[in-house]
């Protein structure tokens, strides 16, 4: 069994965090839990106890930069390296472009983009210092995962800003990937769909609108074992619906019949 490693879990108090983070437990890696919800994260911390792992909790708004390097810098000083920074903090809101209000942009900007983006950078400048492990073709220094969307590709009606927020996750792990890959560096991007959280509730939270959801929901769970896999064998980017690919391809070649589509699907949906 390879020897564990340091991961911080950003957003890990619920949704697809909590889940990676027990998965994560189930195989005693050590683990970093952050999230502004102490309260449950606190819980989540208990349940990768009663697993065998022993889980740091940390408040952390990753809107913040100065709470992220804080973040960074209390892992070092427990830990002797930093292998994984799990990016996963992030939320959405309902609302057509033209009605967004500049709060709601710059919000979730803050959190979304800024966030990610200090999280990747703060990581980088610890692995880059770091000797690389023995033995390891990839990742050797450590490994950055942004935990983007379906949404990055393929703008949706009523979460536009979100749509935006996600493709900017994915163009900064795209540029980073590539500079970084030299120096033994690995960066990755995880694409979910529709997810059974608490993404909807939250999201019609801090809307005037409420969403249902988007169809079938994949389990959190399913997703976390496949960021696992992805962190024992990193690539460029983990689509974890296989077929989503495909729907992808199609709305690049019929735009106008997946507006059509997505139309149908998100206004039905929403109150």
């Amino acid at each position: 069994m390879p020897p564990p490693k340091t991961i911080i879990i950003t957003g890990a108090s619920s949704g697809i965090g909590a889940a990676t983070a027990l998965q994560l437990a189930k195989e005693k890696h050590n683990l970093i839990l952050a999230a502004r919800r102490l309260e449950k994260l606190d819980g989540v911390a208990k349940k990768c106890r009663d697993l065998g792992a022993n889980p740091l909790t940390l408040r952390c708004d990753v809107s913040n930069r100065h709470e992220v390097d804080a973040l960074v810098s209390t892992t070092l000083e427990k830990l002797p390296r930093l292998d994984v920074m799990l990016a996963n903090a992030g939320y959405g809101f309902l609302a057509k472009i033209h009605e967004t209000t500049d709060q709601q942009f710059d919000d979730i900007v803050a959190t979304n983009v800024k966030g990610t983006l200090y999280c990747m950078q703060a990581a980088a400048q610890v692995m880059l210092k770091q000797e690389p492990l023995p033995h390891r073709k990839r990742a050797a220094r450590g490994h950055i995962i942004a935990v983007s969307s379906g949404a990055a590709r393929r703008g949706l009606p009523l979460y536009g800003v979100y749509s935006m927020t996600k493709a900017a996750q994915l163009s900064l792990a795209e540029a980073m990937r590539v500079e970084l890959k030299p120096q033994g560096i690995y960066v990755s991007t995880v694409h979910p769909l529709t997810t059974a959280t608490e993404f909807f509730d939250v999201a019609s939270s801090k809307s005037r609108l409420r969403s249902t959801g988007l169809g079938h929901a994949q389990p959190a769970e399913i997703v976390a074992r496949k960021i696992a896999r992805l962190i024992a064998h990193p690539k460029p980017e983990l689509w974890p619906v296989f077929a989503s690919r495909w729907g992808l391809a199609f709305a690049a070649l019929f735009p106008s019949i997946v507006d059509y589509a997505m139309a149908r699907t998100i206004y039905r949906r929403t109150r």
